[in-house]
């Protein structure tokens, strides 16, 4: 069983359905349930709720010219909708004194303060894997960080064994 922590971006283009890692957020989520554990940092749902909202919002906009307050609600239901879906899949990380400091003493190998406490949420759980679509953080990770592709190869060539 691997221990698999998703990287706020995952989750984002999961529920957005943004490509090019949609799909495989996707298949990570329908490998992994049963068989591994996924993990997620709590500061991670706030920001899944903040840019599933505010995108849909902007989607509203750009196509009506306007967003009303039923529209406006109605996003942040989703939102709500998807912080609690995450919730239901993965077990949530503590975000707290122990990872900020964690996330200071990455900063020499990974400038990005929210990034680091991501990584430090994910070493807290004790995580063999990160998967996420940042560059930078798959450059320079210390724990074993994936691109959504090439973790569902993994769970894929897991399932078949």
């Amino acid at each position: 069983m691997y221990r698999i922590s998703l990287d706020t971006n995952v989750l984002v283009d999961y529920y957005l359905g943004r490509e090019p890692g949609c799909s495989a957020c996707v298949d990570i989520i329908n490998l992994a349930q049963g068989k591994h554990a996924l993990y997620v940092a709590a500061l991670s749902l706030k920001d899944v709720y903040y840019l599933v909202g505010a995108t849909l919002k902007r989607l509203q906009r750009q196509e009506s010219g306007s967003l009303s307050q039923a529209d406006a609600e109605a996003c942040n239901e989703i939102a709500w909708s998807c912080v609690r879906h995450a919730m239901d899949i993965a077990l949530v990380t503590n975000t707290g004194s122990r990872e900020c400091f964690d996330a200071f003493v990455l900063r020499a190998l990974h400038n990005d303060f929210e990034d680091n406490l991501v990584l430090a949420s994910a070493r807290s759980a004790e995580a063999d894997f990160i998967v996420t679509g940042d560059e930078r953080l798959l450059a320079q990770s210390p724990v074993a960080a994936l691109a959504p592709e090439a973790m569902v190869k993994l769970l894929q060539a897991e399932k078949r064994r």
